[in-house]
C-alpha cells in the first residue's frame, strides 16, 4: 500500500466479479428468462420456480450450487483473490 501512495505502479491483473455477485447475475437472468420465456412456451415458468427453489435450498443449507460452479469458471481461475464471503469459504473446504 506504501508503494501505491507512493506513486508506484501496480499490476492487479485482470479484475472479475465477485462471486456473489455473479450469482445474483446469473439467477436474476435465469428468472427473467422464465417469465419471458413464458408468454411463449407456458411451462418456461418453471425454469423461474427452479431457480427459486435452489435459492431458497441455498439459504436454508448455507450452500449454493451455482456459486461452487461459477467459482470453477476460467474468469474466476486467475488473480483468485478472497473476499471473506460465504462462497469463499465454502470453495476454500472443498
Amino acid at each position: 500500500m506504501d508503494w501505491e501512495k507512493t506513486g508506484g505502479t501496480v499490476n492487479r491483473g485482470r479484475q472479475s466479479w465477485e462471486l456473489e455477485r455473479q450469482v445474483r447475475l446469473a439467477a436474476g437472468s435465469l428468472v427473467v428468462a422464465g417469465i419471458v420465456g413464458s408468454t411463449v412456451a407456458p411451462k418456461a415458468k418453471w425454469l423461474s420456480g427452479f431457480v427459486g427453489g435452489g435459492l431458497v435450498f441455498a439459504a436454508v443449507s448455507n450452500t449454493c450450487a451455482m456459486g461452487m460452479a461459477l467459482a470453477k469458471m476460467p474468469w474466476n481461475k486467475r488473480g483468485a483473490r478472497a473476499t471473506g464471503s460465504a462462497l469463499d469459504q465454502l470453495t476454500r473446504k472443498r
